[in-house]
């Protein structure tokens, strides 16, 4: 008797074993199907596909959507949860969300399409390079820009060539990266604020939500330290009679927080 149970405990590991490696192998089939997909959307930007980006290059955005509405950030976006619910409240403005994992933005960008959200697109970098996407160069010898983007466009004011032209960034439950060393990684340190400075236009905000209190006031005493002028800070958003829409919405990080009791804090830091 013992050694058939021992005979079948080894079949039913075995069984699982192949069980998981199949999956796996699933999972990384479906992974690589969808990097491959990614690169054919019209509504994403990688490096890899339009190679003149990577060596800081700015992109044309206004001839990218057709448009010259404002335009909103939504950095470490994952599946772009907050810029596509944003892109369905605001049709008149633009919104781009901005991550390095091509498998979570292929989510985000598959939905925008299925959903004909033409005001949302999506960019694959890594964010420490987000300036040089977003101050549009002047034009070369050719008159071209970007991946043969005309910034001699007659429907684009000159100013509008190399002047910034995002209104709002909003950072949703970033890596709190809570280690005192990793400080400089956290998207509200010194050196990312700087750069936000360089692309927001004047009177241009950050929005901050984090379930992580060390995080917000880090990121408070960091906004005031750097000279950004804090328009409204809010902790747990949730006790508040009345929420703001833009503050209602929910990604499926925020919902796992709420279901483990945690708080959702709020910053608004204008430059």
């Amino acid at each position: 008797m013992m050694e058939f149970c021992q005979a079948s405990i080894i079949l039913y590991t075995e069984l699982t074993s192949a069980e998981n490696c199949l999956q796996w192998k699933s999972m990384g089939k479906n992974k690589l199907q969808h990097f491959a997909e990614l690169k054919t959307f019209p509504n994403v930007i990688e490096p890899a596909v339009y190679p003149h980006t990577s060596r800081g290059v700015g992109v044309n955005w206004s001839e990218r959507f057709g448009n010259q509405n404002p335009i909103t950030l939504e950095l470490a976006c994952g599946k772009g949860e907050y810029a596509l619910a944003l892109a369905r409240l605001f049709p008149k403005r633009n919104f781009i969300g901005v991550d390095i994992k091509g498998a979570r933005l292929w989510r985000g960008a598959k939905t925008a399409l299925e959903e004909n959200l033409t005001n949302v697109a999506f960019l694959r970098i890594q964010i420490e390079n987000l300036e040089h996407y977003f101050r549009l160069p002047p034009p070369s010898r050719r008159g071209q820009g970007v991946v043969g983007h005309n910034l001699n466009s007659q429907n684009i004011p000159p100013t509008a060539k190399l002047s910034p032209i995002i209104t709002t960034v909003w950072i949703v439950f970033p890596d709190p990266f809570p280690r005192k060393r990793q400080a400089n990684k956290r998207l509200t340190s010194p050196r990312f604020l700087a750069m936000y400075k360089k692309i927001l236009a004047p009177g241009g905000a950050i929005h901050l939500k984090t379930d992580d209190l060390n995080l917000f006031n880090y990121s408070v005493e960091t906004a005031i330290a750097e000279g950004w002028k804090i328009k409204e800070i809010i902790n747990n958003i949730y006790a508040l009679p009345k929420l703001n829409p833009l503050l209602a919405i929910k990604t499926f990080y925020e919902n796992k927080h709420l279901r483990e009791g945690k708080q959702i804090h709020y910053l608004k830091a204008a430059r």
